[in-house]
Formats: C-alpha cells, structure tokens, sequence
C-alpha cells in the first residue's frame, strides 16, 4: 500500500497543477488535444460490490482548457463476466457546469491472452445555467491483448454515441496499457473523434489506473 501511495500522491499533484488559460473563445484550431486522467478502483472484500473515482482534464493543443470532470461510481459484479453500475459526473467547462447521471452495464470474455467487452452506457445530461438537457446511448466494443511475458497490453475500441436512431459521434482508439506494479498502471491512447455537424478531432491520451 505504501508503494501505491509513493506513485499515487506525485500522479494527483501533477494534474492539479497543469497549467491552463480559461478563454473560453480563441481563433485557433480546436482539432487536437490532450486528455489527462487518473482512474482510482477499489473492490469491496468478500463482496461482489466496486467503487471508482475518475478524474479528467482535456485541453486543446496543450494550450487551452477544454473542460475537467469527476466521475464517482459505485457497482456490483453480476456475474463474473457481467457488471453494472450507477455514477455521478460533474463537468466543468470554461463558463458553466454540466451535471451527468450514468448507468453502465458491461460483459467481458476472455480466452488465453484476449479479452473482448461490451458496454452499454446510457447517460442523462443536465446544464442548470444554461437550462438544457438530454439523453445519449454509448455503445463500446473493445477488443485487448495481453503480450505474454511483458507488461504490455494493447487494445483497439470503438465507440458509437446515439439517441432514438440518430448517429451523433464515434470515437475509434488505438491503445496500450502498461503495468507499472500489480495495482497500477500506465496507459496510452490516441483517438479519432468523429461527429456529426463540426470537424473531427485527434486526442492523445495520457493517465494512470490505480487499485486501492
């Protein structure tokens, strides 16, 4: 544990630092960005129960402060190869604060060093300010390989937002998870941000998965 919290303390410290410029207007090309995150997940002994906190900061070019959010989860494995879970976001963009209701339902199967998920993620979105509100299915495949005998395990996903019959983005990665130790790791991801009505985006991702 004393390991996980000399790794842990310097990671939380880096993202609150990060410098940003809260402009919420600037001419200048918004189509790439970087999404820094930490994803912090503890299991309950001897129950099928799960808790997780998630923090995320996005920016465009490593220049201007997109939006940061939390995301506070609690969940239950179902199966062991089916979970579900309800989670709270708060998001905070340069001049108002959307609020986020989320229900996840996940199935994974496994063979040898492959892994293959399903998740279904419905999610309510309220902006008090702003006075509006929606819905949105997310719909994710993601297909990983654990390299044998290394740390690494890369994955490739696709990501396929709608409402009622109408397409409204899709985000496609291509990935890599490293293990720094058992209860944490590194991972890595560029993503294609496809959408309907503005140009698509390019995102780097950086963050860390940590088991408390």
């Amino acid at each position: 544990m004393s390991r996980v919290r000399f790794i842990l303390y310097p990671v939380l410290a880096f993202f609150l630092l990060i410098p940003v410029r809260l402009s919420a207007q600037e001419a200048e090309d918004n189509t790439f960005g970087g999404w820094e995150f930490i994803d912090i997940n503890h299991d309950f002994d001897g129950s099928p129960f799960f808790a997780k906190f998630y923090f995320e900061h996005d920016n465009f070019q490593y220049k201007r402060f997109q939006d940061w959010y939390t995301r506070t989860t609690f969940g239950v494995k179902i199966l062991p190869w089916l979970k579900a879970d309800l989670a709270y976001d708060y998001i905070q963009y340069p001049s108002y604060a959307t609020h986020k209701a989320v229900f996840d339902v996940m199935a994974t199967l496994k063979e040898g060093s492959f892994s293959a998920s399903i998740r279904e993620r419905y999610m309510h979105d309220w902006t008090p300010s702003l006075g509006t509100q929606g819905n949105i299915l997310r719909s994710r495949l993601k297909v990983q390989y654990d390299i044998p005998d290394t740390r690494f395990s890369p994955y490739l996903a696709v990501e396929v937002f709608t409402w009622g019959d109408v397409w409204k983005r899709t985000r496609h990665y291509v990935a890599c998870d490293y293990g720094i130790t058992g209860k944490i790791q590194f991972e890595a991801y560029y993503m294609y941000y496809a959408f309907r009505d503005i140009p698509a985006e390019h995102v780097i991702g950086l963050g860390f998965n940590v088991d408390i």
